[in-house]
């Protein structure tokens, strides 16, 4: 499918936003955003060494993503620093393409402000364009209220809860919280 037109929104304090599909030429700048994210270990799953090492790597992921009518990849940037992200990957089988995940993060300091509202609607409008997407997903960690709140004011419901699904270290454990929204 085709990637989105890009589209620029107002922040909630007044910034111009920039939501579009990312581009291979994107890849050093979205892994310096991502190293970004990795700081605060608790937002998520990765750790900071499993994440692509080399600009190519993340160059080709993106590709995938361009390549691949089952999958988009959206950058938010203000001022021309991408500030959010958002992964959507449907499943690789025909009996699966019908449905994906996506992870989405914002940098701390732009939580708050409406823009991962506008990047999960640009998701959404994206998938109900799709011919092929019917149910979009997404586990979030049970600590993350704020992610919760967005995703059922956008319609998504909870479809249930996975005890233990992140482990931070010994003992500290984090429990998933599975959500979806049928968008066909």
């Amino acid at each position: 499918m085709a990637p989105i037109q890009p589209k620029t929104i107002k922040a909630r304090t007044g910034e111009e936003v920039v939501i579009r599909t990312a581009q291979p030429d994107d890849a050093a700048a979205l892994l310096a955003y991502i190293h970004c994210i990795a700081s605060e270990p608790e937002l998520t799953i990765l750790e900071p060494d499993e994440f692509p090492a080399t600009e190519e790597k993340e160059r080709q992921w993106v590709q995938d993503h361009l390549d691949h009518p089952g999958k988009i990849v959206l950058v938010a940037e203000a001022s021309g620093t991408i500030i959010g992200g958002l992964s959507f990957e449907n499943g690789a089988n025909r009996r699966t393409a019908h449905r994906g995940s996506f992870g989405i993060s914002l940098l701390k300091e732009w939580r708050g402000r409406g823009v991962g509202t506008a990047m999960l609607e640009t998701l959404l409008e994206w998938a109900t364009a799709n011919p092929i997407i019917e149910k979009v997903s997404s586990d979030v960690s049970s600590t993350n209220q704020g992610a919760i709140r967005l995703y059922k004011r956008l319609g998504f419901v909870e479809e249930g809860l996975r005890p233990k699904e992140i482990k931070f270290g010994p003992g500290r454990y984090v429990d998933g919280v599975a959500m979806y929204k049928f968008v066909k």
